[in-house]
């Protein structure tokens, strides 16, 4: 009785030696984020692109499972999950630059142009982009209104450099709705899938104000999604009319106080165009119309044979 007791623990521990069992994953789904902009969807709920990261490399896969407030500088509000990751394996964008006189005042060390070179570095194969700029003095080319294409759309990175390289100079006046209008008509008309506009500018428009809705209507007949980055280097502009058409096509708003922080506002909308979900906060306790709000979000995420991890993201946005 002994020996047949001994003989079934030892094929008993022979058949679980043989199997592959596996313990629980030990390796996060996620170690941080980046929050890529901000959607206005009325005065008291705001939406944020969040892409989850593992060190540096994207998480394709992730899924977000919930979404927490933190911390917030003002007011109170809660937080939730309004769209899962959506990833693009091709990226078609269409990059416009300010390039009005205003720009040798705000950007004089021309830190745009490294910013909008580290949004084609990261580019892969497939992924194809255009660059322009747009300013009242500079003559545009023959097929748009007010916007000059200095590089059509490639995938060849030297290219895109060079065309960034003859884009960044401080022309005119701003023509930005115009602009908006080119960059979507040059995307819908290049037949890549996935279409956007990456458009910065240091300034409102003063050029061509009635095409506000037109540069709305364009982009969304053509299926462009507008992601703005809006630098305001003085304090003094008002950018609620950009995020209104960033919000209506899609896409996404960023603020930048100094042209310091542009490489990392173009790092972050390249996730964007990536691979993002959307976290929605709703303001419980508004503060005041103007007021910038600063906050961190907890965001968990989970991947397939990876550990659940909360991730703590900054997010800041100006209260309409």
């Amino acid at each position: 009785m002994k020996k047949l007791l001994i003989g079934t623990m030892t094929i008993s521990c022979a058949l679980l030696a043989s199997c592959d069992f596996k313990g629980a994953p030990t390796t996060p789904a996620a170690t941080t984020g980046t929050v890529n902009g901000v959607r206005v969807v009325n005065d008291t709920t705001y939406q944020v692109g969040f892409t989850p990261l593992s060190d540096t490399s994207i998480v394709t896969n992730g899924k977000l499972d919930s979404a927490t407030v933190k911390t917030i500088s003002a007011g109170s509000a809660t937080a939730r999950v309004c769209g899962q990751v959506q990833v693009q394996d091709t990226i078609t964008a269409a990059i416009s630059l300010d390039s009005t006189g205003s720009m040798a005042d705000n950007d004089p060390n021309l830190l745009r142009r490294d910013a909008a070179k580290r949004f084609v570095s990261r580019m892969s194969s497939q992924d194809r982009a255009a660059v322009l700029s747009f300013d009242f003095d500079t003559t545009p080319n023959a097929n748009l209104g007010v916007s000059y294409l200095w590089q059509d759309f490639t995938g060849d990175k030297t290219l895109l450099n060079t065309g960034i390289d003859n884009a960044t100079f401080a022309g005119g006046g701003t023509p930005l709705y115009g602009a908006i209008v080119d960059g979507s008509t040059l995307v819908k008309a290049s037949g890549g899938t996935n279409g956007s506009l990456l458009i910065l500018t240091d300034g409102e428009d003063n050029a061509y104000i009635d095409q506000y809705q037109q540069a709305i209507d364009t982009a969304r007949a053509n299926g462009t999604k507008v992601y703005a980055i809006g630098l305001d280097a003085r304090g003094n502009l008002d950018f609620s009319a950009l995020e209104d058409i960033a919000t209506a096509t899609g896409g996404l708003f960023q603020k930048a106080n100094d042209a310091a922080a542009l490489d990392g506002f173009f790092d972050r909308m390249y996730n964007a165009f990536r691979a993002q979900g959307c976290v929605e906060l709703v303001f419980t306790q508004k503060p005041a119309t103007g007021t910038e709000v600063t906050g961190t979000l907890n965001i968990v995420v989970s991947a397939p044979d990876r550990k659940a991890a909360t991730v703590e993201v900054p997010f800041t946005f100006t209260v309409r």
